[in-house]
């Protein structure tokens, strides 16, 4: 499902948290001397621009340019006729097009002053869209920065983490009709789209897979800016239940900055009931890269931060070649963790 609900409601997320979290970010670039910021995002991962602007981009590609003093602007090569819709649902005043971005970047700073520009996330942007832009601007200095805006998007605020609670019930019932007894495939994908689609999700990346009656379902989705996992696997193996006594170990085991083995090593006796030539995994990804699952940004080997929302996967592919999954997403907290999915 893509193209769901875009909600711009500030009892939900206030204006002077809109406004901060800009704010944040321009007192980082100033600490760092960068004069302009670029962010790049594109339909894989839009949720940096989505977390500064509430703006979901769904197709195509956007540059936000942020300054260390005043208004952000978008840049992208869409036509101006969808810019009514953007300023509706987003925080942005101020958009561009054109048709290549480095015409776009030297076209919005040729009234300022030569300083520094920087690459937000600088490792995640197209290397040809960078070389484009420093060549159409050669009288800045470029430097490649951090993930400024992903670190600040891995500890929800409150109204952010009050969001994601409402997402995940959404989310628990979608699965809940997906795996009712009587449906086909075909039904059970409806069914959780349907739910998810009315309960008011963005977005929604669903996956399933039926070996012979093994069933494993899993889920991705975006409920206003914040992201849930979920994964189930049913079937009638009796080694099954190992998972979810594996996971609860696991769950029971994290804590801020947790080294992960120790993670690992608390669910380790409860695997010993899978099969032999079975093999485990068991991660953890944080809610900035649920979007991607976890596939730019693997997970430190220490645990999470307090306060970070996370996803614990336990994936098992026994000797037959089957996967197996668990899924669920918590709130890390100081002496544990607070499950949002379960």
């Amino acid at each position: 499902m893509k193209r769901g609900l875009v909600v711009l409601d500030h009892d939900e997320v206030s204006v002077d948290e809109w406004s901060g979290r800009i704010a944040a970010l321009q007192a980082d670039l100033r600490a760092q001397g960068v004069d302009l910021a670029l962010i790049y995002n594109d339909v894989s991962r839009g949720d940096d621009i989505g977390y500064l602007t509430n703006l979901v981009i769904y197709w195509n590609e956007g540059v936000l340019a942020v300054p260390a003093e005043g208004e952000a602007t978008l840049l992208t090569k869409l036509s101006k006729r969808v810019f009514p819709w953007m300023q509706r649902t987003s925080n942005l005043s101020d958009i561009r097009s054109g048709r290549a971005f480095g015409a776009l970047v030297s076209a919005h700073v040729a009234d300022r002053p030569a300083g520094t520009i920087g690459f937000v996330d600088a490792e995640l942007w197209p290397a040809g869209v960078v070389r484009e832009i420093e060549a159409a601007v050669p009288e800045w200095r470029t430097k490649l920065l951090g993930p400024l805006v992903r670190d600040r998007r891995a500890l929800p605020s409150e109204a952010e983490l009050s969001l994601l609670r409402t997402g995940a019930g959404i989310l628990r019932d979608a699965l809940a009709a997906a795996t009712a007894d009587g449906l086909g495939a075909r039904d059970r994908i409806a069914a959780i789209e349907d739910i998810a689609r009315r309960g008011g999700f963005a977005d929604l990346l669903f996956r399933m897979a039926d070996d012979d009656g093994h069933v494993t379902f899993e889920a991705a989705g975006q409920y206003r800016n914040g992201w849930l996992l979920i994964a189930r696997t049913f079937g009638d193996e009796p080694w099954l239940p190992a998972l979810a006594d594996a996971q609860r170990a696991a769950l029971g085991a994290v804590r801020p900055g947790v080294e992960w083995s120790a993670v690992e090593a608390s669910a380790a006796s409860a695997l010993d009931a899978l099969p032999p030539g079975s093999v485990s995994t068991l991660r953890w990804i944080s809610q900035a890269d649920f979007a991607t699952g976890g596939e730019l940004q693997p997970a430190p080997e220490t645990g999470p931060a307090e306060g970070e929302v996370i996803a614990v996967v336990l994936e098992v592919v026994d000797p037959r070649g089957i996967r197996s999954v668990l899924t669920d997403t918590v709130l890390v907290a100081r002496d544990g963790v607070e499950p949002l999915t379960i």
